[in-house]
């Protein structure tokens, strides 16, 4: 399974970017179109004529995997492997990890992330196989033959 979320992650993270560069440019052309072109101190131009800063693809990246993981709990990569986002067992049952827990694994997760994928080697130092992201936000991945769990608001 590590495999699989490896693969994973490494689609999510290609289509997180596609999707924030592709979302950057779309805008970039919006602000163009309603500028001058002969105004050569219109801040906006000049943002949308400027070179692309990495801060707006971390944030699009960031937005990718919160809002996908806080709706349904899963990512397009992990679907595609057949995996999805749990929280921890909570009296045996499963469930999805709705919107704080979401937005905490992904703070959590760009850490394990920046330091270099420091993160991710817990999992192969634990019999869970969970990262550290996943120990700390009390998440796991688990693989999935249907897709039937409930939502985090029902009891």
């Amino acid at each position: 399974m590590i495999g699989r979320r490896l693969l994973a992650f490494w689609i999510d993270l290609f289509f997180g970017l596609f999707l924030a560069s592709t979302g950057l440019w779309l805008l970039r052309q919006a602000f163009l179109r309603g500028t001058d072109p002969d105004d050569l101190f219109n801040p906006l131009r000049e943002w949308a004529l400027a070179p692309s800063h990495p801060l707006v693809w971390l944030l699009g990246v960031f937005l990718y995997f919160f809002l996908f993981l806080a709706v349904n709990s899963e990512t397009p990569g992990l679907v595609a492997f057949g995996l999805t986002v749990i929280r921890d067992r909570e009296g045996g049952e499963l469930r999805r990890i709705g919107g704080m827990r979401a937005l905490w694994r992904t703070l959590l997760l760009a850490v394990s992330t920046l330091f270099l994928g420091l993160g991710f080697l817990t999992v192969l130092a634990n019999d869970r196989r969970l990262a550290l992201h996943d120990c700390l936000s009390g998440t796991r991945i688990i693989r999935v033959r249907s897709r039937r769990i409930p939502p985090a608001g029902t009891p």
